[in-house]
C-alpha cells in the first residue's frame, strides 16, 4: 500500500525514541520505531482502511500519533493516560485512532509484542481492561501498514 502522511509532526531522532522507551519502561518495535523515524504522525493520504484478522470489523485509520506533542495526541500522552490509568492492558500503547477515536494499539511484551490490535470504546469496561476487548488486525506493524488500503 502506497500512501502519505500529512500533518506530520517535527522530525525525531531515534536518540528521541530511546530517551522515551527509557523513561517510560517500554520497548518499541523496530518497525514502528521507523515509521517515527521516517513521519513522526500525522494523517494518512489517501483515507485508508484496515479490517481486522477476524474479518469482521472494518474501519479507517485517520491519524497516528507522534511521539509526543503537546497539543495534540501522542504516544507519550496516551502512554499516560491509558496505561498509568490502567484503561487498557498495561503492554500496549495507543498508536492512532480511527474516526469515532477508537484505538489502534500495538503490544510492547509478551507473546503478541509488535501485533496490532483494534480496541472499540463501544465494547469497553474500562474498569477491567483485557483483551477481551481487543481484535487483532496484524501480527506486526509493518504487516498493518501492507494491509491498509484505499476506499
Amino acid at each position: 500500500m502506497k500512501f502519505q502522511i500529512k500533518n506530520t509532526f517535527a522530525p525525531i531522532s531515534l536518540e528521541n525514541i530511546q530517551e522515551v522507551e527509557q523513561r517510560y519502561g517500554i520497548k518499541l518495535p523496530n518497525d514502528y520505531k521507523e515509521f517515527l523515524l521516517k513521519y513522526n504522525g500525522g494523517n494518512p493520504i489517501p483515507n485508508v482502511m484496515f479490517t481486522t484478522k477476524n474479518g469482521i470489523l472494518t474501519s479507517y485509520l485517520v491519524y497516528v500519533h507522534p511521539l509526543f506533542e503537546r497539543e495534540m495526541p501522542s504516544l507519550v500522552s496516551n502512554f499516560l493516560y491509558f496505561n498509568k490509568e490502567e484503561k487498557i492492558p498495561s503492554n500496549l500503547i495507543a498508536i492512532g485512532h480511527d474516526p469515532l477515536r477508537n484505538l489502534v494499539c500495538i503490544s510492547l511484551a509478551g507473546n503478541d509484542s509488535g501485533f496490532v490490535y483494534y480496541w472499540d470504546f463501544m465494547n469497553d469496561d474500562c474498569d477491567n481492561p483485557s483483551y477481551n476487548h481487543l481484535v487483532l488486525i496484524a501480527k506486526s506493524f509493518s504487516e498493518f501498514i501492507e494491509g491498509l488500503r484505499t476506499d
